[in-house]
């Protein structure tokens, strides 16, 4: 039986475009290389603004209102949402993926001119979001102390920038709640993973899985999803077709760390300290607890997320081939022991976990329309990262194949 497009690909993005598809009545046929589409773990929650122009467009693309205008229409389900101003409303689905809408907060120290974030690039932010209506607001010493997220004692060495009303998803419930909506949509048989070589033949693709290669025709094409895990195969491809690919950048190493907090985060921000990003780390409604009267007990409300970011390294390096533990260094351990001890002055903290990412960085941000290595193949760029960036990367492929 011919499909209308095959999908390859790993991560949110080949689930997002098959959904895309079937509300366009077209049937498709999803490739996975990996055992899991979610091997990978190629996305972040949030844009961290740590890399690349940050300007007022970036920052509008990540409000509370545009990420609604994006995540909601592919989602086969509710997506619950919270607000410090309506935290007493609840959520009417326990399961549903939660659209968070917090501040984000610069901070710059009085005392590290040199620092990642200095005054000048705040200042320079702060007009910018100005003149874009975001409502930033300036701060100095202690009230831009009190809003980071997990601080235990004050110190008056520090400025920031604040901007309300920017977003973060509960990428796990968002990415699951697709891939079971498309594992019921599509039958199993055409939902794919352990997918060894895919290749081009007259008319369609044939690919190998389950020990035997299957030929497949296909009415329009294959569309590819350029993640790190899918590097050498596309690359392959482009030079077996003399159709070249402008490579990234390099790809960034991420690190997501979970730690137990003495302090109980404020809930309503989101703050950026050097190469970290930093949240109150909850599920649902945030939960609190009274710790002398319940010393077992170990609130949600009281775990801290820390994004780091973390080398660039180049496309071909086989540091990739890793482990995450091999991705994590005296340095990485040094910065959160900073951060713990000299910034958030915490007298001890402890690991919960930790989960390592490899993400793409390209340049010119934002602008990675998807390319047509024949008018069978086209490759999607712009598929791995925050969760926001995917979807939009997914639905301008999707929707410029609707007007082929």
């Amino acid at each position: 039986m011919p499909f209308d497009v095959a999908l390859f690909g790993t991560g949110l993005a080949p689930l997002v475009a098959a959904q895309h598809f079937t509300l366009q009545g077209k049937s498709v046929l999803l490739l996975n290389p990996d055992l899991d589409f979610f091997l990978e773990d190629s996305e972040l929650p949030l844009d961290p603004f740590l890399h690349g122009k940050i300007n007022s467009k970036r920052i509008l693309e990540n409000t509370f209102e545009q990420a609604m205008e994006v995540i909601r229409p592919v989602y086969p389900g509710s997506v619950e949402t919270w607000s410090p101003q309506a935290e007493k409303e609840g959520f009417h689905d326990p399961s549903a993926p939660h659209l968070r809408q917090r501040a984000r907060l610069w901070i710059s120290s009085l005392s590290s001119p040199d620092s990642p974030w200095s005054w000048e690039q705040i200042e320079e932010l702060y007009v910018e979001a100005s003149d874009s209506h975001l409502k930033p607001q300036l701060l100095e010493g202690l009230p831009a102390i009190r809003r980071f997220p997990g601080v235990a004692a004050s110190t008056d060495h520090f400025r920031g920038l604040s901007i309300p009303k920017l977003c973060d998803i509960d990428i796990s419930r968002y990415r699951n709640g697709i891939l079971e909506f498309i594992r019921d949509r599509i039958s199993a048989e055409n939902v794919i993973c352990a997918v060894g070589p895919v290749e081009l033949i007259e008319g369609g693709i044939r690919y190998h899985a389950q020990g035997v290669w299957n030929s497949v025709q296909l009415k329009e094409n294959l569309l590819a999803f350029w993640t790190p895990r899918m590097t050498q195969w596309i690359l392959n491809q482009s030079r077996k077709l003399g159709a070249p690919l402008t490579p990234p950048k390099g790809i960034r190493m991420w690190e997501q760390w979970s730690l137990n907090s003495k302090e109980q985060p404020a809930p309503a921000t989101v703050g950026m300290f050097e190469n970290m990003v930093v949240w109150a780390d909850f599920e649902g409604l945030p939960r609190f607890s009274n710790l002398k009267t319940f010393p077992e007990e170990q609130p949600e409300a009281s775990r801290l997320a820390v994004l780091r970011s973390g080398p660039l390294i180049s496309v071909g390096d086989s540091d990739l081939q890793l482990t995450k533990e091999g991705w994590i260094s005296h340095e990485s351990l040094g910065a959160l022991s900073h951060l713990c001890y000299d910034f958030l002055k915490w007298s001890q903290f402890s690991i919960r976990s930790l989960r390592a990412k490899a993400i793409f960085e390209w340049e010119g941000l934002g602008e990675l329309p998807a390319t047509s290595l024949t008018p069978q193949l086209k490759v999607v760029r712009g598929c791995d990262g925050p969760v926001v960036q995917i979807l939009k990367a997914v639905r301008s492929a999707c929707e410029e194949k609707k007007g082929d």
